[in-house]
C-alpha cells in the first residue's frame, strides 16, 4: 500500500483557496515568507512569491511554538490563514511575529467571524475533530487589541459573504 493524502472536503478545499487568493496580493516579492499553520498541502507557501518559504502547523510535525528559530527582524512576511483562531495564546505568537518581522514587513491574518459558525457546522461537522476547535473569534476591535503595541492594521477586509475576514498588518 502508498502513502495516499487525505483528501480535502470540498467546503475545505474552497475556502483555502478563497483565502489563498485574497491574500497573495498582499505578500511582497521578498526574501522569507513564513505561513503559521500552513497545514499538511502548504498551499499558500507553493505559491507565495517569496524564495524562500517555511511553514509551521502541528499537522506537518512542526508544531506552533512561543518561540520561532529566526533572527530579529529578519523576515519580510508572516501569514496566519484561518489559525490565530486556533491558539489558546496568541499573545505570545503576536510577540513572537513582531521580534521576527521587519520593520517593513508585513502580517497578514484572516480569521472566520463568529456569524460563520454556523456555515462551518453545516458544511463540515467534522471540522473541529479534524482542525482543532476555535479558541475564540476576533473582529476588528478584538483583532486591534490583539495586535496593539505590536501590529497596526493597514487594511481591513471580510469576505466569503462577510464570514471571514483579512488583516493586513505592519510593524507598530
Amino acid at each position: 500500500m502508498g502513502n495516499h493524502k487525505k483528501l480535502l472536503n470540498p467546503f475545505t478545499w474552497l475556502t483555502r483557496e478563497i483565502r489563498m487568493r485574497k491574500v497573495l496580493p498582499y505578500i511582497p516579492y521578498a526574501e522569507i515568507h513564513i505561513d503559521i499553520g500552513c497545514g499538511p498541502e502548504e498551499y499558500l507557501l507553493k505559491k507565495s512569491p517569496c524564495r524562500t518559504r517555511i511553514g509551521f502547523d502541528p499537522q506537518t510535525g512542526q508544531g506552533l511554538v512561543d518561540t520561532i528559530a529566526a533572527q530579529n527582524s529578519s523576515i519580510d512576511c508572516i501569514t496566519m490563514l484561518a489559525s490565530i483562531e486556533h491558539l489558546s495564546y496568541p499573545e505570545r505568537i503576536i510577540k513572537e511575529c513582531h521580534r521576527i518581522i521587519k520593520d517593513d514587513g508585513k502580517l497578514i491574518i484572516t480569521t472566520p467571524k463568529s456569524t460563520g459558525k454556523w456555515l462551518i457546522k453545516l458544511y463540515d461537522p467534522h471540522y473541529e475533530a479534524v482542525e482543532g476547535p476555535h479558541q475564540r473569534y476576533y473582529n476588528l476591535n478584538s483583532m486591534h487589541n490583539l495586535l496593539k503595541g505590536f501590529f497596526q492594521i493597514k487594511t481591513y477586509r471580510t469576505f466569503m459573504l462577510g464570514f471571514n475576514q483579512l488583516f493586513v498588518c505592519t510593524k507598530t
